[in-house]
């Protein structure tokens, strides 16, 4: 997998806001906020990085990425996670939902039916 959907549930309307896509080519990962992030921020979300409609350019996955994903042998074995190599394949799994938050993280085809 190469890229995942970032996703905001509305506080106010109950309803799915497409934030942005996070894209890995090579060893770097690449995310681009969608216009409807800005209409999230004025519901509330917190944007995980400040708003700019350039393309935002890290050499390791981002740290609102990274602690959404499951570690260690005991998580993989209770969720039956395999091995992978690819952190966005992790991302995907239980759509990286948290308590504290409204977000979700999807791949396109789970996307695509969300939106």
């Amino acid at each position: 997998m190469k890229e995942v959907y970032l996703l905001w549930e509305s506080y106010v309307l109950k309803q799915l806001i497409p934030i942005g896509v996070l894209t890995q080519l090579n060893n770097q990962y690449l995310f681009k906020y969608f216009e409807t992030a800005k209409q999230a921020a004025d519901q509330g979300c917190f944007l995980p990085f400040p708003y700019t409609s350039d393309v935002l350019y890290f050499d390791a996955l981002p740290d609102f990425f990274e602690q959404r994903i499951l570690k260690g042998e005991f998580n993989s074995y209770k969720f039956n996670l395999k091995k992978l190599d690819n952190k966005l394949d992790y991302l995907v799994y239980g759509d990286s939902i948290k308590n504290s938050d409204n977000f979700k993280i999807v791949d396109e085809k789970k996307y695509k039916k969300l939106v």
